[in-house]
C-alpha cells in the first residue's frame, strides 16, 4: 500500500509539473503575440508617416478585413495626399484576445496639416484595432472608434463603429448666408454672402475654401480667416459671378474640413 501511494504521489506531482509548465508556455505564447501585435501596429504607423502606401497596406488583410477593404484604401490614398504628419503620440491601454486574434485598444494625441488648404488640426482619440494571424504574421481585419486612419473621407468614416471611452468628437459647421446680388451690367453683377460656423468648436484654423456658383462656371476661393463657435465673415463679395437665373455660395467643397453636417454648406 505504501508504494502504492508513493507512485500515485509522484504520479501526481508529474501531473501538476507538467500543467504548470503548459500554464507558463501558454502564458509565454500570449505575450509573443503581445507584442508581434504591437510591433505591427509600430509598423504601419511608420508607414502611414512616410506615405508608403504599399508598405502600410503590407499589414492589412484584404481577405478577411471585415469593413470595405477598398473604402479603407481610397480613405488612407487620400489621408496620404492631403494631410502631412507633425507628430503622432500613442499609449497603448491593453490588449485582449479572440483566440489568436488581438484588440489592440489605443490612445493617441496627433497632430498635422492639411496640405490643400493650409490648415493645422490636432486630434484626440481613443481606438480598437483588431488583428489576425495568418500564417504566423498579424495583420489588421478591422478599425473601431476615433478615426485614427481615413478621416479624410467620408464614406470611409461611416464604416467605423463607435466604442465604449473613445473621445467625443465635437466639430465644427460651416453655413453659408447669402446677403444680395446686385447687377453691375446686362445680366452680370456681385453675390455678396457671409460665411457661418454653427458648430460646436472653431473651424481649423487658415485657409477656408468657398466656390461660387453660376450659369458660366464655378470658381473656387479662399477665405483667409477664422470663424469661431457661433461667428461670421465679413461681406464677401464676388463680382462679374452673380447670375440672377442661377447662383450659390459652396463653402468646403472638397471636404478639407472634417464637420458635424457636411449637408448643409451650400446656399442658396
Amino acid at each position: 500500500m505504501k508504494k502504492i501511494l508513493i507512485i500515485m504521489a509522484l504520479l501526481l506531482s508529474s501531473y501538476c509539473s507538467a500543467a504548470s509548465m503548459y500554464d507558463k508556455e501558454i502564458v509565454v505564447l500570449d505575450q509573443k503575440r503581445n507584442e508581434k501585435v504591437k510591433k505591427v501596429f509600430r509598423e504601419m504607423m511608420d508607414r502611414y508617416e512616410e506615405k508608403d502606401l504599399e508598405g502600410f497596406f503590407s499589414y492589412v488583410s484584404e481577405d478577411r478585413f471585415l469593413q470595405d477593404y477598398m473604402t479603407f484604401y481610397e480613405a488612407i490614398e487620400k489621408d496620404m495626399r492631403v494631410y502631412d504628419t507633425l507628430s503622432i503620440d500613442t499609449w497603448i491601454d491593453k490588449i485582449s484576445d479572440q483566440g489568436v486574434k488581438r484588440f489592440l485598444y489605443v490612445r493617441w494625441d496627433k497632430r498635422y496639416d492639411s496640405v490643400a488648404s493650409n490648415i493645422q488640426i490636432q486630434k484626440l482619440g481613443y481606438s480598437r484595432f483588431l488583428f489576425d494571424e495568418i500564417n504566423g504574421k498579424y495583420k489588421l481585419i478591422e478599425l473601431a472608434g476615433n478615426n485614427f486612419w481615413g478621416e479624410s473621407l467620408p464614406e470611409w468614416r461611416e464604416e467605423v463603429p463607435h466604442i465604449a471611452g473613445q473621445e467625443i468628437e465635437v466639430k465644427p459647421d460651416l453655413t453659408v448666408t447669402i446677403e444680395g446680388c446686385i447687377l453691375t451690367g446686362t445680366g452680370v453683377g456681385k453675390v455678396s454672402f457671409r460665411l457661418n460656423n454653427i458648430g460646436a468648436t472653431p473651424a481649423a484654423t487658415g485657409e477656408i475654401e468657398y466656390k461660387v456658383i453660376n450659369d458660366i462656371g464655378d470658381t473656387i476661393y479662399t477665405y483667409n480667416g477664422d470663424l469661431d463657435v457661433g461667428s461670421s465673415s465679413e461681406v464677401i463679395e464676388q463680382d462679374n459671378l452673380c447670375i440672377p437665373s442661377a447662383y450659390g455660395v459652396y463653402v468646403d467643397p472638397n471636404n478639407l474640413i472634417d464637420e458635424s453636417d457636411e449637408t448643409n454648406n451650400m446656399a442658396p
